[in-house]
């Protein structure tokens, strides 16, 4: 781990800063976090639920309520994510774009871009269902490596057939 002395009053630019040391994240570190953010989409789309549960920290919150999911623990979200998938055949998760910030103290946040599609037979017709989204992660460095200490969905779109549309709605009653 690498410190590097700065003023309590400035940041790196000059604007005021909050912490008077940041570590610098190396590209080890980046590669890491970006790996940590692949794992977790591996995880899901393969119900891999104790695997993904490792992947953050014990006590980190997850918040999946922009999509009409719920906010919970890593333990809550392992325990509910399969019931809350089974109607699904597959789900692939796209993550790209994936900005890191370094906040000091073994801690950087994230922004990553998320393309969810989820295929399923509703109705008797074959359909698949996109979630378009974004996670903003809070990353802590750990004894075991870098884990999400916190991550919340924004929901920006669901699309597809029928059953999207329902869901879409149901996650936005003001647009009913």
């Amino acid at each position: 781990m690498v410190h590097q002395a700065r003023s309590a009053s400035t940041s790196p630019l000059g604007a005021p800063a909050a912490c008077k040391a940041l570590t610098v994240l190396t590209s080890a570190d980046r590669a890491e976090i970006a790996e940590l953010v692949v794992d977790y989409a591996y995880a899901v789309d393969e119900g891999a639920w104790s695997s993904l549960a490792a992947l953050f920290t014990s006590d980190a919150t997850i918040d999946y309520s922009s999509a009409g999911g719920i906010v919970g623990t890593p333990e809550e979200i392992v325990a509910w994510l399969p019931e809350a998938l089974a109607l699904f055949d597959w789900t692939l998760h796209s993550v790209s774009t994936h900005r890191v910030r370094d906040l000091g103290d073994d801690e950087a946040a994230g922004e990553v871009h998320v393309e969810a599609r989820h295929g399923l037979v509703w109705e008797g017709v074959e359909e698949r269902m996109d979630v378009t989204a974004t996670y903003q992660d809070r990353y802590l460095r750990t004894e075991a490596g870098w884990r999400i200490a916190s991550r919340t969905e924004r929901t920006l779109a669901i699309t597809g057939g029928s059953f999207a549309a329902l869901a879409d709605a149901a996650r936005r009653p003001d647009r009913r």
